[in-house]
């Protein structure tokens, strides 16, 4: 809480940027796996936090815990396209 943002690692300032996002009341999130770089102590408080967001959050991950917590409809990029599951 005391480092100036410009001495914060990139892991740090995204989640930084996240979380100003969300307070700002931003309407979409476009996340690419979002909980790749977090803990396993920070993940379940960032998957707790998205599933409360009252925007639209259009998300690629692989995250099967994520998926199961956050998401409320699925799309499979196959080879003849989009599957809704």
């Amino acid at each position: 809480m005391q480092q100036k943002i410009g001495q914060l690692s990139g892991g740090q300032k995204a989640k930084l940027l996240l979380l100003k996002m969300i307070m700002d009341g931003c309407e979409l999130l476009i996340l690419d796996e979002p909980t790749r770089n977090f803990s396993p102590l920070t993940t379940p408080v960032l998957c707790h936090a998205l599933a409360q967001y009252g925007g639209a959050i259009i998300s690629v991950s692989h995250d099967r815990r994520y998926l199961k917590e956050v998401v409320s409809t699925i799309y499979e990029l196959t080879n003849v396209g989009l599957i809704k599951k």
